[in-house]
């Protein structure tokens, strides 16, 4: 899981980074969290790479928490879920970073125990409303079944491995942004396997060829160069 957190004040940011380097993954890893003491370097890495959750200041510097929150909500597909962590309290600003989208609001100083809590909270809402939304997924004409890890193009079946399933569902799901080789990497594969420098490209080959992303078939799979991949649907 990458997590993106934005705090201009460095003592904050470390004790947060170091808060979420103690929470535990399913997989037993721990989170891989990005700092930034700035809006404009969170903004510019938001616009090309993909991260799993953000953790915001609303009192940032020269863009607010609350300016990236509205940001996120107008730009990104899917959005990442958002925890504001922030000195104001008030009813009101409550309620507005609430109504403005945000997953969770905590009060600074924050408590470890509290942060922790409040994040599996919001892991726990994101993965129900992803249950009930996924026992059929359909992209233009491509159904996938998540129950089963069966997709269909049109009406024919197509056999996929697991892991090609697992890619091909992840590519769609974040159609139109470039997700990089690690990101790709860290949602796939295992830590410990052991993998050659081909083995994501020989999977995206095969992702290609059985679901047909091709321009003839509406969709573009492509190589962003020194980064990763993009798919794009030709009539979105």
């Amino acid at each position: 899981m990458r997590i993106a957190i934005l705090d201009n004040q460095p003592l904050e940011l470390e004790r947060l980074c170091e808060a979420l380097s103690s929470y535990s993954l399913s997989d037993g890893s721990s989170p891989l969290c990005t700092a930034f003491s700035n809006s404009p370097d969170l903004l510019r890495r938001l616009k090309r790479e993909t991260f799993d959750l953000v953790i915001l200041d609303w009192q940032a510097t020269e863009v607010s928490g609350l300016q990236v929150l509205l940001w996120i909500k107008e730009h990104l597909r899917p959005e990442p879920p958002v925890i504001m962590v922030t000195s104001r309290s008030a009813e009101r600003d409550v309620v507005q970073a609430l109504n403005a989208g945000a997953d969770e609001y905590i009060s600074k100083p924050f408590r470890q125990a509290e942060l922790l809590a409040r994040l599996n909270n919001v892991l726990r809402q994101r993965q129900g409303d992803k249950g009930r939304d996924e026992g059929a997924v359909v992209f233009g004409n491509l159904r996938f079944n998540v129950h089963e890890g069966q997709v269909c193009v049109g009406r024919t079946p197509v056999a996929l491995t697991l892991r090609e399933f697992n890619l091909a569902l992840l590519l769609f799901r974040n159609q139109g942004r470039p997700l990089s080789r690690s990101y790709l990497y860290e949602h796939l594969w295992m830590r410990d396997e052991v993998l050659s420098s081909r083995t994501l490209d020989t999977h995206i080959y095969r992702v290609r060829s059985k679901l047909k992303l091709t321009a003839e078939h509406g969709w573009v799979l492509s190589t962003v160069y020194g980064y990763g991949y993009r798919l794009e649907a030709l009539n979105a």
